[in-house]
């Protein structure tokens, strides 16, 4: 740490008094530029090479008398104080004042200031000893030493990362995992080190050799706390750097990467995606030109495929699909569609786009096409081709036959939003039939039935109460509740919509019950949370008083529940 003395005689004042203006000001631009390579400090000397036109030896004392000092360039000959003296009293100066901010600092600091005052022996010392007691340090420095010493090449590195990634070895605790990957990452850290120095092809190779022994590493291991991350990662962002190194034409390079892509390695980027810049226009062009062959060569899917089966049409179309898309070309996109014809999906989502882009012609074609491929295993699937037909009809203006379609998928669906659809077209296009009334009437009739006929659909209970709370029928919708078990969420929407407590409560009540009768904690805690709503809705001492009652009832009813009992009291104090 620099004295009050010393920080005197290194002042700019004292060092230009000693220089000359002229040479103050360049030893300083010599000092900022970084010119000073080395300085070192015994007793009052300090010594130090500065760059210039060519390497000079500088030598400063530090006495009481002052600061002395030469140089053995031209201008000081060893005597007089030229600008390489100044840049050398200047980061000698600098390094002082950072020993002296590490000195007042965290603990972090002062550790860094300790070891820069250590001498190069004993740093290595402790630095050989902290290495030989851990082995992940030991694998990082090793790798590293022979990478200076210049006895690490890319079979030396193969070597490695064989080491690295050992297989078969039926590993699945997470101490054993973090242990794996820990090891593993040294070697892949210093891959990336590398990289740079290698020619492209070979590091390449050895990229492509790491995410190889990291694929059949993880056929055995189970990282499900993700361990491998960092490894992958780092290796997946040097194949890609490495392949925008590469040399090749973009036929070529289109090849390497579809054989990536349609491997049986899954650790790659994405491809062609992650590589865009590396293929450019010529090589994504020659890219899904190899996917766009492969199509070709795939018969059409037949019906009932497996996923076996279908796997490679998906893998294919959909890099080919996006592309299609991204140029706004419907004919293409419709085109990827036919191969899979055979199944009610894919017919559908081509319908889509066909209402999408406006080809109202073209979607009844494949509108029929999914009815006759539809399957039994999917009624949703059908009532979504349905929906489309209601489309088809409204854009050729037959508003009558539309609704009466949107009728049957509501008896199928019994969902909101469809009755919300078909009630929406009988007012916006005046039609006579009431369909608000028949679907009442339709849904009061199966009050008493034991279920739907389609398994997806709610209870008739649920739906119609949902219309009543649509319509904001809520004498209905409380008269219902009255006589029927209904969803408690609807029974909550009831509750919250009744404008006076005391109608609301009985409902609350009913659905704390509900809550507290699951017996579990989260149950309880939802129970608590309905009570402190219903609480916040009180206005009158007459409902406060109710209120009071329903707690002492079910501080009684359910006594035995502990954890409700014990929340309940912490929130509403007796």
């Amino acid at each position: 740490m620099m004295q009050q003395d010393e920080m005197e005689l290194l002042s700019d004042r004292q060092l230009a008094m000693l220089a000359g203006e002229a040479a103050f000001g360049r030893g300083l631009e010599y000092y900022r530029e970084g010119m000073v390579v080395g300085w070192n400090r015994k007793g009052a000397t300090i010594t130090a090479d500065v760059e210039g036109s060519e390497r000079y030896r500088v030598v400063l004392k530090l006495s009481k008398r002052g600061l002395e000092g030469g140089c053995d360039c031209p201008a000081s000959e060893g005597i007089d104080f030229c600008k390489h003296c100044v840049a050398t009293a200047l980061a000698y100066r600098a390094d002082q004042a950072e020993q002296t901010r590490l000195t007042e600092g965290d603990a972090s600091d002062r550790i860094r200031a300790y070891l820069q005052q250590m001498d190069k022996a004993s740093l290595v010392e402790a630095l050989e000893t902290l290495i030989d007691s851990d082995p992940v340090l030991r694998q990082q420095w090793s790798l590293r030493a022979d990478a200076v010493l210049g006895v690490l090449d890319h079979k030396a590195l193969k070597k490695r990362i064989t080491a690295a990634f050992p297989v078969n070895r039926d590993l699945f605790r997470y101490g054993q995992v973090s242990a794996y990957f820990a090891r593993a990452e040294a070697v892949v850290e210093q891959l990336a080190e590398q990289a740079p120095q290698l020619p492209a092809e070979q590091c390449l190779k050895l990229v492509d050799y790491a995410l190889s022994r990291l694929g059949r590493a993880l056929e055995t291991i189970d990282d499900s706390g993700g361990f491998r991350f960092h490894c992958e990662a780092t290796l997946q962002t040097l194949h890609v750097q490495t392949v925008t190194r590469l040399d090749w034409s973009p036929d070529r390079l289109a090849a390497y990467l579809y054989e990536k892509a349609f491997g049986n390695e899954d650790l790659y980027p994405e491809i062609p995606g992650a590589y865009a810049q590396a293929l450019g226009e010529a090589g994504m062009a020659a890219y899904h030109a190899r996917l766009q062959q492969a199509w070709d060569a795939l018969p059409a899917l037949p019906a009932g495929a497996g996923w076996s089966e279908q796997y490679p049409y998906i893998r294919l179309r959909r890099p080919l699909f996006e592309r299609a898309e991204a140029a706004g070309d419907l004919p293409a996109m419709l085109a990827l569609f036919e191969k899979t014809a055979s199944k009610e999906r894919d017919c559908l989502d081509a319908a889509e786009l066909c209402i999408e882009h406006g080809a109202w012609d073209e979607l009844e074609t494949w509108l029929a096409r999914a009815k006759r491929a539809m399957s039994d295993q999917h009624p949703l699937q059908q009532v979504e081709r349905q929906r489309l037909e209601v489309r088809l009809l409204l854009h050729r203006g037959d508003a009558e036959a539309a609704a009466a379609l949107q009728w049957d998928i509501y008896q199928q669906t019994q969902h909101l939003e469809d009755y919300r659809r078909l009630v929406a077209m009988a007012d916006e296009h005046g039609l006579a039939v009431d369909y608000r009334q028949r679907a009442r009437d339709w849904l009061v009739a199966r009050l008493d039935k034991a279920s739907s006929p389609f398994a997806f659909a709610p209870r008739a209970e649920n739906s119609l109460l949902e219309i009543e709370l649509f319509e904001g029928r809520l004498a209905e919708a409380q008269a219902l509740c009255a006589e029927r078990a209904v969803a408690p969420e609807l029974l909550h929407h009831l509750a919250k919509a009744l404008k006076e407590p005391d109608e609301s409560q009985p409902l609350y009540l009913r659905l704390v019950r509900h809550e507290v009768q699951q017996t579990n904690n989260p149950a309880y805690r939802n129970g608590i949370a309905l009570l402190q709503e219903l609480k916040g809705s009180l206005v009158t001492p007459a409902q406060q008083a109710a209120f009071e009652q329903v707690l002492t009832q079910l501080r009684t009813e359910f006594k035995q529940k502990r954890n409700f009992i014990k929340w309940l009291n912490e929130a509403f104090p007796t």
